[in-house]
């Protein structure tokens, strides 16, 4: 059961490493973390183009197409 919870907790750091790479070396990425801690992620240009393949992200459930 303890080697089980080892994997577990490496898989986790790596991911963890994994995910902190990206918002270091992806610059929109890093806009993206920059803004979020500001409280304006809709900003981003990330989150600009997600709302364009995914129109239902940050929809409000008035603008929710689905809701119709």
């Amino acid at each position: 059961m303890e080697k089980g919870a080892k994997i577990m907790a490496r898989m986790l750091l790596i991911a963890c490493l994994l995910g902190l790479g990206v918002i270091l070396f992806n610059p929109d990425y890093r806009q993206l973390f920059h803004l979020i801690r500001k409280g304006t992620p809709a900003e981003a240009a990330i989150w600009q183009s997600n709302l364009k393949y995914y129109p239902a992200v940050g929809a409000t459930p008035e603008e929710d197409p689905r809701a119709k």
